[in-house]
């Protein structure tokens, strides 16, 4: 903890005033560096629901936990591989949610494209969080109110026409038939599917991708990034454009949070898109 401690202070972008957001950039970071020791020889094996796990992502996880109720205790943590009952306190005000390795069907095939995510939401609503891929050593970063910002550089997501050069991602399998509107991107943009939707997120606000639409997302895969894509000015809905957040932690148990993000411009125009089919 005394070297958490002290690496944060170094911190070359000061987030916020609680410390809250700095210690999500520097945690992040940090476990990074756990996950990156397993890459290329974790130990891999699969979930009830057929999702894979590795023994990186509980590595990560637990770590990732000891810290943050060493430096926060009465916050809550949420994580995707389960939370020890003493830390969970999901009624706090701030709660953590983690994903130590986003991206594992990436990760345990010792493909790159992965990421550790850190949220922290306050009631309900996501104030900081933080982004890093230890392969590519970028670390994306945000507080409320502070920006958002890739390895000290301040984010600025544009407004930009969609056009045969934009880029999007959206998840595969769909349940039955690739929705009309999925059909209609496919034909007329450049598909991307990079395995980690905290990165995709924080593609968007870079500019690199022009909107991302997922049908099953998960708390812990946004959390973290939510902060980077809002605070870089981008827009994050469900795919009909109702509000994501608040989510109250304490009733949520993993279920689908289906979202529609992009610049300004792109995911307004893709929500039209959304909404022709629908309505």
């Amino acid at each position: 903890m005394a070297d958490f401690l002290e690496d944060l202070t170094r911190a070359p972008v000061p987030l916020d005033a609680d410390g809250r957001a700095d210690a999500a950039a520097e945690l992040a970071r940090l476990a990074g560096k756990i996950a990156l020791d397993h890459f290329e020889r974790a130990a891999v094996s699969w979930k009830a629901d057929d999702s894979m796990v590795t023994d990186a992502d509980l590595a990560v996880q637990g770590w990732l936990e000891e810290e943050i109720a060493a430096a926060f205790p009465d916050d809550g943590v949420l994580g995707e591989e389960g939370t020890d009952d003493r830390r969970r306190r999901l009624g706090a005000r701030h709660v953590w949610v983690l994903d130590p390795v986003d991206g594992t069907n990436n990760f345990g095939r010792g493909i790159p494209g992965f990421a550790v995510s850190v949220g922290v939401l306050r009631d309900g609503m996501p104030v900081a969080g933080a982004v890093y891929d230890p392969v590519a050593d970028q670390l994306f970063t945000a507080g409320a109110g502070s920006g958002a910002w890739l390895n000290g550089r301040r984010l600025c997501c544009e407004p930009a026409p969609l056009g045969g050069r934009s880029l999007f991602a959206i998840r595969a399998p769909f349940e039955g038939d690739v929705p009309p509107f999925v059909q209609s991107w496919l034909r007329r943009f450049r598909l991307r599917r990079f395995g980690s939707t905290a990165l995709q997120l924080c593609y968007v606000a870079t500019g690199a991708l022009a909107f991302v639409h997922d049908h099953r997302a998960s708390l812990w895969d946004i959390a973290g990034a939510a902060s980077v894509l809002l605070e870089a000015g981008g827009a994050l809905t469900a795919p009909d454009g109702a509000a994501l957040f608040p989510v109250d932690p304490a009733t949520y148990h993993g279920e689908p949070l289906p979202l529609l993000a992009g610049d300004p411009l792109a995911h307004a125009w893709s929500l039209r898109d959304v909404r022709d089919v629908r309505g």
